[in-house]
């Protein structure tokens, strides 16, 4: 009998979702804070974010709240921000 192989979705934190963000921006643009990005994952995921919530380890070894996105919704928040965004990261994940 065959072992049944599941495959382990590739995944995309929030840490570098906002390094995404701001390596698109123009240089007149401010740059984005994870903090800020998190504020906005509820607005765009509309409540589906808690399946998506972890923590990490900051420099300071203190937990911090972010998110670990398959790639569907690593694409929603991306394509809330730019178009060409969106490619980097659909290109990203589907590597």
């Amino acid at each position: 009998m065959k072992d049944l192989v599941t495959a382990t979705p590739t995944l995309m934190s929030s840490l570098e979702l906002v390094g995404y963000v701001n390596s698109t921006r123009k240089t007149d643009e401010a740059t984005l804070t994870h903090a800020n990005f998190l504020k906005k994952v509820p607005l765009v995921l509309n409540g589906g974010e808690v399946n998506f919530y972890s923590t990490y380890l900051d420099n300071q070894n203190k937990e911090r709240p972010c998110y670990y996105f398959p790639k569907r919704e690593a694409c929603l928040m991306a394509m809330s921000y730019s178009y060409e965004l969106q490619a980097k990261v659909f290109d990203r994940m589907t590597e």
